[in-house]
């Protein structure tokens, strides 16, 4: 092998080696193929493996599902402290207005929203592998929990506090459960499943859940967010619809009390979401020229509302719902009613699915960022035993939020002692802060909830971005988005995800296809279609197949093949059987492929896999062609590929001198057949 430099840029390599096929390169290299143990060996080491013990296999696994024991002990106090510390004060800040709005979404007491970034936070940062990810509330989980809590929890009604008036549960039965009760069973059961998937090692499954159906899931998910707020905002009551199209009959009922809406609640939502969308647009790109630390806009906006509604008494005087009492101090962990766990276990299922493939995705994309790793079964253990945990507290499940997370990296947070400055400070207020909130109006969490929506429906943009890229794609988002309004939420996600099943076998079950030829002097091969320079081989056809062959497109290899190339085999038996006066080109065959053609080759370097259809068609094909007079020959096979039609028994049909190390192998030894392979030496220039 050598090489020279030539006119033009670049240089010329030349290689010399000999022709190969798949058993000369075996005894030329010295193949020896690897024993594949059985299913009962498979399990009989693995078993081996992890009863073997020893005291630093101890201490691996421990550190692996502790995280905490691995990091902490390194923890640079210098360079990471007053980042963290910063970083944890900020973010406490904002899960007290974030956390109390999304409550509300949940059917809950806004209270719990603050229980949820104090309990399960501190479970999460000893156990979880993602140092930047802000968990707690989430508005799409608490809106999917809501769901649930409506349908078996007798919940108070908002306009009458304390009198009496309560709207009962689709569930009747001689028990009556309160919305926490049936949160924290929710939160129960999440965290369960979040476990048994971690031991089931499933946390990689998340991969099928790609981009485009978390954007449209999430995006038609924010529609139902927002139109659980509008009646908060106008101060009018919406009749609760369930099932498909429930979000059209809620707008009809919206609209129909249009002229009916309370002019006070209306002011108050108006001049709140006025303050919040300038600081968003104006104040804060600005403010963030000087320093990374947010303004608290939402802090300051339900500290005026409360001291507003205080000093004025909007409760009693316009009649405006208020959040009412707040608690001081802890709540006495109490186990949630388990024998509601059959009424929820479906809900939950998707719910858990949904919070680990939104929470996952945001750990991904901050470790990439910050170069560390997340650890995909990690983060499920993470989470299940932080609802596990906050459940006995009457949480409901948590997830990662977007904008806190985002605003957690911004203020400089580095590691996961950011959480517990967090939570240190919500302590504070849980003890001593929160009855200072009672009289905060709801019109403000729920103004606060659709501003903060903004970035979600922003992710329409992503449907516009990629519907030039890639229109199957798009389908999936689409999909996701308009199951999730028009249907409903856990239904929207079934039906994207069964929208990206359906592409994902479209695109395997139709691959490119291309007929090749050769550059003159080169080892260059390209499809004849698309470059001039490109010229087909005397005496061979070269078929080119760029994806998985397997039972689903068996069938459109075999078209594709016959179509591609022109040689039909049955045709051309037919064709010889006539006499020669009468022989006309038949349907499917034109002159010039197949004048002349004794080797059609399938260049197979695209092929990822095979099964046993795969094998079966190659070798029906090899003996179709053999009647027509052509011989079919494979090239640059991967060895798992090999493995499989050595297993279907595919090589005792093809011939292993038929099947060849790479194209140009295959080229060479077919157009000088007198020669031995192993012979002839291939000169290529680069």
């Amino acid at each position: 092998m050598g090489h020279s430099e030539i006119q033009g840029g670049g240089c010329e390599v030349c290689v010399v080696r000999p022709t190969l096929s798949i058993t000369q390169r075996a005894s030329k290299y010295h193949y020896t193929p690897q024993h594949t143990p059985g299913f009962f060996k498979s399990l009989q080491i693995k078993a081996t493996e992890s009863c073997s013990c020893s005291a630093r296999c101890i201490m691996s696994v421990v550190a692996a599902r502790v995280p905490i024991l691995s990091w902490l002990p390194s923890y640079n106090l210098r360079s990471s402290l007053v980042g963290d510390i910063v970083s944890g004060i900020t973010v406490a800040i904002m899960h007290i207005p974030q956390g109390m709005g999304f409550a509300i979404l949940a059917e809950l007491p806004p209270i719990i929203g603050i229980y949820m970034a104090f309990f399960p936070v501190l479970i999460y940062a000893l156990l979880g592998t993602s140092r930047h990810s802000s968990m707690g509330a989430f508005a799409i989980i608490c809106l999917m929990t809501g769901k649930v809590v409506k349908q078996l929890a007798v919940i108070p009604d908002p306009e009458s506090h304390h009198d009496g008036n309560e709207t009962q549960p689709l569930l009747q039965g001689t028990h009556t459960y309160t919305p926490v009760q049936v949160a924290a069973l929710v939160a129960l059961m999440n965290g369960i499943f979040q476990i048994a998937m971690g031991v089931l090692q499933l946390g990689r499954l998340s991969v099928f859940l790609s981009d485009m159906l978390v954007s449209g899931f999430t995006t038609g998910a924010a529609v139902h967010v927002l139109t659980s707020q509008i009646p908060f905002i106008l101060g009018i009551h919406v009749h609760s619809f369930e099932g498909p199209l429930k979000i059209i009959y809620a707008y009809v009922d919206i609209i129909g009390q249009a002229f009916s809406c309370d002019q006070a609640v209306m002011i108050i939502s108006l001049i709140t979401m006025i303050v919040l969308i300038f600081n968003n647009e104006y104040v804060k790109p600005w403010f963030r020229t000087f320093t990374k630390i947010p303004i608290p806009i939402e802090l300051i906006v339900i500290i005026s509302g409360t001291l507003t509604s205080y000093l004025d008494n909007f409760h009693d005087v316009y009649n405006i719902r208020i959040v009412g009492e707040v608690p001081t101090g802890l709540p006495k962990p109490a186990i949630p009613p388990v024998e509601l766990m059959s009424a929820v276990l479906v809900d939950s299922v998707v719910i858990s699915v949904v919070a680990y493939v939104v929470s996952f995705s945001m750990a991904r994309i901050f470790a990439k960022r910050h170069n560390y790793n997340v650890d995909a079964n990690q983060e499920l253990y993470a989470m299940g035993a932080s609802n596990v945990f906050g459940s006995f507290f009457g949480c409901a499940p948590i997830a990662v939020s977007l904008a806190r997370s985002l605003i957690q990296e911004a203020a400089g947070g580095v590691t996961q002692i950011t959480s517990f400055v967090c939570c240190f400070l919500l302590l504070f207020v849980l003890l001593f802060i929160g009855p200072v909130f009672e009289t905060l109006p709801n019109c403000v969490l729920s103004s606060i909830i659709v501003v903060a929506l903004k970035g979600m429906f922003m992710q329409v943009r992503d449907l516009k971005r990629v519907w030039g890229v890639s229109r199957p794609d798009a389908m999936i988002w689409l999909a996701s988005f308009l199951g999730v309004v028009i249907i409903d939420i856990d239904y929207g996600l079934l039906l994207g995800i069964v929208t990206s099943l359906v592409v994902l076998l479209y695109r395997s079950q139709e691959p490119k296809t291309a007929r090749l030829g050769r550059v003159p002097n080169t080892d260059v091969y390209l499809n004849v279609k698309e470059y001039s320079l490109a010229l087909e081989v005397p005496k061979i056809s070269i078929f080119q197949f760029t994806g998985p062959l397997h039972f689903a497109n068996a069938d459109y290899f075999r078209q594709q093949l016959m179509s591609v190339t022109g040689l039909n085999p049955a045709a051309i038996v037919a064709t010889k059987l006539l006499e020669p006066k009468l022989r006309q080109p038949e349907a499917g065959i034109t002159s010039h492929q197949t004048k002349g053609v004794e080797y059609l080759v399938v260049e197979m370097s695209g092929v990822s896999y095979t099964d046993s259809s795969g094998g079966y068609l190659l070798s029906q094909l090899y003996k179709e062609y053999q009647k027509a007079g052509i011989t079919v020959c494979l090239a640059a096979l991967s060895g798992s590929v090999l493995q499989t039609l050595d297993a279907c028994g595919t090589d005792n049909v093809i011939p292993p001198e038929d099947i060849f190390h790479s194209l140009h192998d295959a080229v060479v030894a077919l157009t000088n057949p007198d020669q031995p392979l192993g012979v002839d030496d291939i000169s290529t220039q680069l």
